[in-house]
């Protein structure tokens, strides 16, 4: 069973069937995205620069799940400091 920690937040499958049902996501696309979070991530100098790579990539619901996630990211690189 599959575990995602994304900075401050963990998920397992339980939870992933969860999410991607209440959003109405396919279940596949959720490693897609936190892979695109991080992606995202290490792509940009800034959060803005960060957050325009998501949103050219994806849009609704799939957009709204991935910046959760990058706001994960952001989150544990500030308690870094």
């Amino acid at each position: 069973m599959p575990t995602y920690n994304l900075g401050t937040l963990t998920i397992v499958q339980h939870d992933v069937k969860k999410l991607t049902d209440a959003l109405g996501i396919p279940e596949h696309r959720f490693s897609d995205l936190v892979d695109l979070a991080k992606k995202a991530w290490e792509f940009g100098d800034t959060v803005s620069q960060s957050m325009e790579y998501i949103a050219q990539r994806v849009n609704g619901s799939e957009l709204v799940l991935t910046l959760v996630f990058l706001g994960r990211y952001w989150e544990e690189s500030q308690a870094n400091k």
